[in-house]
């Protein structure tokens, strides 16, 4: 059986990184989406073991496949989306992103209900929308808006990592269906040594808030 773990609450951090979060939604939303120069972090995830992404901005050709492909299996309501495909504003660059079952959430770290646990066996952070009260403080806290609010259930949801799928063998829905071969995943141990990859692109929060697992490998 995985082993799950909870983490405890941090009043001054989550406001720190609500804020955050608020700063973010203004700059991504307004597709000034602009590379910044970086080195991928040389600083090993706490977990071993811990899984994330890697998206490859030179071969992706923003046809949403993945999008697509996490919607028809994860069944959204309207309105909510646990996969985008971001563009660029000034060139054809783009972003696929979903949750980046961070190091260390701040959706678990606020929940007051206890909702999300992170999976000692990948780090992979998940969401029980059966015990969810739909209070919203985990959306606010996201520096990457992974939490998704449904108006038809009142409650959240949010990328899984399709950790059934994984369990069984099986890739992520997302990583599977696109056809250019633009996004991977993977253990972080080894998608950190990725030549060009970066930890963060203009646009998007300080990666220190809460250590996302997700390399990028920028377009010029």
């Amino acid at each position: 059986m995985d082993k799950f773990k909870h983490r405890t609450i941090s009043r001054r951090k989550a406001l720190k990184i609500g804020a955050m979060a608020t700063a973010t939604a203004a700059v991504v939303g307004s597709g000034l989406f602009t590379r910044i120069p970086a080195q991928a972090e040389t600083t090993l995830p706490k977990n071993p073991e811990q899984i994330g992404f890697l998206h490859d901005q030179n071969k992706c050709v923003s046809c949403r496949r993945c999008q697509a492909a996490c919607k028809d299996l994860n069944k959204w309501e309207p309105g909510v989306e646990w996969r985008k495909v971001l563009a660029r504003k000034s060139s054809e660059a783009y972003l696929s992103m979903s949750c980046n079952h961070c190091d260390n959430p701040a959706c678990l770290t606020v929940c007051p209900v206890g909702a999300y646990t992170k999976r000692e066996k990948d780090g992979v952070v998940i969401h029980n929308r059966e015990i969810c009260v739909g209070c919203k403080y985990c959306m606010y806290a996201c520096p990457y808006h992974a939490p998704r609010f449904s108006e038809e259930t009142g409650r959240i949801s949010k990328c899984h990592f399709c950790y059934e799928r994984q369990d069984k063998g099986e890739m992520p829905a997302c990583v599977q269906a696109c056809p250019v071969d633009a996004l991977h995943y993977g253990k972080m141990s080894e998608l950190r040594k990725t030549e060009g990859g970066v930890s963060q692109v203009k646009g998007l929060p300080n990666p220190d808030l809460t250590k996302p697992n997700l390399v990028i490998i920028p377009k010029p």
